[in-house]
Formats: C-alpha cells, sequence, structure tokens
C-alpha cells in the first residue's frame, strides 16, 4: 500500500509544488493589505495552481513515456516504468484538472480563467509546442507568468507593469537555462528531446545572458518605478537597494548552469543550492524591512 502511495506520488510529482510558490508572490509584495481574505484566496489559488500541475504532469508523462524510458532519470517515472497504467493516469489527470477548475473559480472568475489558460498552454506545449524552438521556452516562461498572475490579479492585488515584464524576462531565463543544460549534459541530447537539435550551446548561452541581463534591469526599473500606495509596491524611496541581491543570486545562477551545468531543474535550483537560498532570504528580509519602515 505505502509502494502503491508513493508511486501515486511520484506521478502527481508533489515534490515539483514548490514550483507553484510563483503564485504567492503577490501576497508577498503587498503593501500592509494582507487579511485573511486574501490570504486565504492566495493560498486557494496556490492550491489550485499544485492540482493544475500535477495533471499537466501526468498527461506530459503519458504523452513522453516512450522516449523517457531512453533517459537515465525519467525511466523511472511510474508510467514509463510500466508500474502504472495508462487508464488511471489519465482519469487521475482529468480528475486533478476538473478540481483545479473548480477551486480557482471559487476564489474568482478571472482565477478561473488563468488556470484554464494554464491547462491550455500546456496542452499546446506537450502536443506540438515543445518541438518548436523559441515557442517551448515561450510556453514554458508563460506558464510561470500564469502563475505570478493567479497570486496578483486572480486575487485582487494590483501588479506593476515593470514587475510583470521583469518577471517574464525571469521566466525565459529558466526556461533558457533548461534547455542549456539539457543540452550540454548529453551526447545524443535529441533523443531525449527532440526541440534540442534546432538549439546550439552557444546560442543558448546568449540567451541565458541575455535575459539574466534583461531581468537585472527590469527589476531596478521596477523598484524605482512610481509608487500609488496599494497593491504591490512598486517603489519605496529605498526598495532600489534589493536590487544588490538580485544581483548576486543571478550571476550565482548562471555559475550554476553554464558552469556546473546544474540547470536541467533551474525552478529548484534556489532551493537545492544554499548560496541562492540564503541569497533569496537576504532579499526576502531586506524587502519585508525596507517596504514597511
Amino acid at each position: 500500500m505505502l509502494r502503491g502511495l508513493r508511486l501515486y506520488l511520484n506521478l502527481l510529482r508533489v515534490r515539483q509544488w514548490h514550483k507553484n510558490t510563483f503564485v504567492l508572490l503577490g501576497l508577498f509584495l503587498v503593501n500592509n493589505r494582507a487579511d485573511a481574505t486574501l490570504v486565504l484566496s492566495a493560498l486557494n489559488a496556490f492550491l489550485a495552481f499544485c492540482l493544475a500541475s500535477s495533471a499537466v504532469y501526468i498527461f506530459n508523462d503519458f504523452r513522453d513515456r516512450e522516449n523517457d524510458r531512453l533517459h537515465p532519470v525519467k525511466r523511472q517515472r511510474p508510467l514509463a516504468a510500466g508500474e502504472i497504467s495508462v487508464l488511471p493516469a489519465l482519469v487521475l489527470a482529468g480528475t486533478m484538472a476538473v478540481l483545479a477548475l473548480i477551486l480557482a473559480s471559487r476564489v474568482s472568475p478571472v482565477n478561473g480563467y488563468i488556470v484554464l489558460l494554464y491547462l491550455a498552454n500546456n496542452l499546446f506545449y506537450s502536443l506540438w509546442l515543445k518541438r518548436l524552438p523559441l515557442f517551448d521556452a515561450f510556453s514554458i516562461a508563460f506558464g510561470f507568468m500564469l502563475r505570478i498572475f493567479s497570486g496578483t490579479v486572480g486575487v485582487g492585488i494590483f501588479i506593476t507593469q515593470w514587475l510583470v515584464v521583469s518577471g517574464f524576462m525571469g521566466s525565459l531565463l529558466i526556461a533558457f537555462a533548461k534547455r542549456y543544460s539539457e543540452l550540454a549534459r548529453y551526447e545524443t541530447p535529441e533523443k531525449h528531446r527532440s526541440v534540442l537539435r534546432y538549439y546550439s550551446a552557444d546560442v543558448l548561452r546568449n540567451f541565458v545572458s541575455i535575459m539574466s541581463s534583461a531581468c537585472i534591469v527590469t527589476y531596478a526599473l521596477y523598484t524605482v518605478g512610481p509608487y500609488d500606495g496599494e497593491g504591490v509596491a512598486a517603489s519605496t524611496p529605498n526598495l532600489v537597494y534589493t536590487t544588490p541581491f538580485v544581483l548576486f543570486g543571478i550571476l550565482r545562477f548562471l555559475s550554476l548552469v553554464l558552469t556546473d551545468n546544474r540547470g536541467e531543474d533551474p525552478a529548484s535550483l534556489v532551493i537545492r543550492d544554499k548560496v541562492l537560498f540564503l541569497t533569496a532570504i537576504g532579499w526576502a528580509l531586506a524587502y519585508t524591512v525596507i517596504l514597511r519602515r
């Protein structure tokens, strides 16, 4: 029984639910307006995305199970290993998707549309976009941005334009870093992911560098933008002083991805690497202290 439970938890990829903490970003950035209702809405939106992402993971594993059997790590996934049959897996995926839509819609109609768009985006990604260069990365980045939108506009939190742009640049950085590490790790990467035949290591390094620079610049512009006194703060007089944490964190991220080739799961690096984790904690503390002074 315990083994079966572990197999289904592995199928749902509960260990990757931490990626959905992007939904809670707006709750962290909100300027002293986080009442109990807002917190509950954000947590429900987070749970809705956890359910939706599990549905997406199962469908992707179903689609990729033949290729995953050739991968040194992915071949251990329940569908690729044949430990869970296709029919119950797809029924579970459909159930997770329906529950996600119901829960998100109860938070707000906008949140329901956001989760529906997330599911549609991932359906197109799995069926077509993951085989198209650039479209695959933009689809991944769009998925992260929908998480941010769910936890901001989806629960009634204002979000500034520069924060949207900075978030999208950061999401593209994650996507291109993932592709670079996949390309660099394997001798025949196209056997593991067909789109990699259209990329080169030099091009992806340039993409990662461009997105890193764009992310730093747009975050700095966010910190000095006009502040309207409500919702997500655009600026306080000293918020710009959190920029060194972002700069250091991105440089550390680049070192791990481009030098140590640790970017195949880039969204998890912040909790796996002690330096990145402490940098994120330092940024969060500095942001909180400055914003609430």
